[in-house]
């Protein structure tokens, strides 16, 4: 079995990697490339840039949102697990708990549905700053309440949120 210490890199490694791999649209390659126009003097001209898909904008879709709660979601269930297990310090569950919080205050969605969920969550952020020392998030039933209205939206947006538990599960 891993320890978590072990584990811990790859944890938020594996945030950091979900977060850019679901921030990306489709490659350049899978991109259609636009129809070049012919003029009346039989030359081709080049289609307007505008209508090129930008490769590196950020992916805001439905799907793409709710694999970043997922991803979240992972790190706050196995860092609480490890925290109880005795296998995380107070200080790494810690660290676990910042990078969620980060990656909560950086969610955006072009999904309507989420909207309303998203910025219900960047309220109750703003309004529960993160202490200087401590936890960032608090493990209250206000926070679960925010965690079931994003759920709540992803489901009705056709995404499930999935959290994977690293031990028992």
């Amino acid at each position: 079995m891993t320890s978590l210490r072990l584990a811990l890199p790859l944890v938020v490694g594996a945030l950091l990697a979900s977060v850019s791999l679901t921030s990306c649209s489709a490659d350049a390659s899978s991109a259609p490339a636009p129809a070049p126009t012919t003029s009346s003097s039989g030359t081709a001209d080049a289609a307007p840039a505008a209508a090129a898909l930008d490769p590196m904008e950020e992916d805001r879709s439905a799907a793409a949102v709710c694999g970043q709660l997922s991803a979240l979601s992972t790190i706050a269930l196995n860092a609480s697990d490890g925290r109880s297990r005795g296998v995380l310090s107070d200080a790494q569950y810690e660290a676990l708990i910042a990078a969620e919080r980060f990656g909560y205050e950086h969610l955006s969605s072009s999904d309507e549905r989420l909207d309303d969920a998203i910025d219900y969550a960047l309220e109750y952020l703003d309004a529960h700053p993160a202490p200087a020392s401590g936890p960032a998030l608090e493990d209250n039933a206000e926070w679960e309440l925010v965690g079931r209205t994003l759920n709540t939206a992803c489901q009705q947006a056709g995404s499930n949120v999935v959290a994977t538990a690293q031990n028992g599960g």
